[in-house]
C-alpha cells in the first residue's frame, strides 16, 4: 500500500485532528525513550494523552499504548516511518 493509500485509509477511519493510539513492544526499561521519540516524531502540536504499560511474563519487553492528540494523517505515518529507526521498538501495530 503506497502512502496516498494509507493517508485515505486513516482519513476514512479516523477523524483528525483526534487521538490516535499507537501499539508498541518494547525491550523492558525503555518505554519513556521510546515514547518521547514517537512524540518528537509526531511533530508540532502533537500530544502525549496517556501511556498504559505491561510488562511480559518474563519482563523482558513492555507493551506500550501510546494515545497521543494528532492534527493529521500524515503525522500518523510520520511516526509510523519513524519506528523502524528505533532499536529498542520489538514491533508496532
Amino acid at each position: 500500500m503506497d502512502r496516498n493509500e494509507s493517508l485515505e485509509l486513516l482519513r476514512q477511519q479516523h477523524a483528525f485532528p483526534g487521538v490516535f493510539a499507537f501499539r508498541v513492544v518494547v525491550k523492558s526499561g525503555t518505554g519513556a525513550q521510546v515514547v518521547s521519540a514517537l512524540a518528537a516524531g509526531a511533530g508540532v502540536g502533537a500530544v502525549v494523552e496517556d501511556v498504559t504499560t505491561r510488562a511480559s511474563s518474563k519482563g523482558t519487553y513492555e507493551a506500550l499504548l501510546v494515545r497521543m492528540h494528532i492534527g493529521s494523517a500524515e503525522q500518523v505515518l510520520d511516526v509510523y516511518s519513524l519506528i523502524p529507526e528505533l532499536t529498542d521498538v520489538v514491533t508496532a501495530m
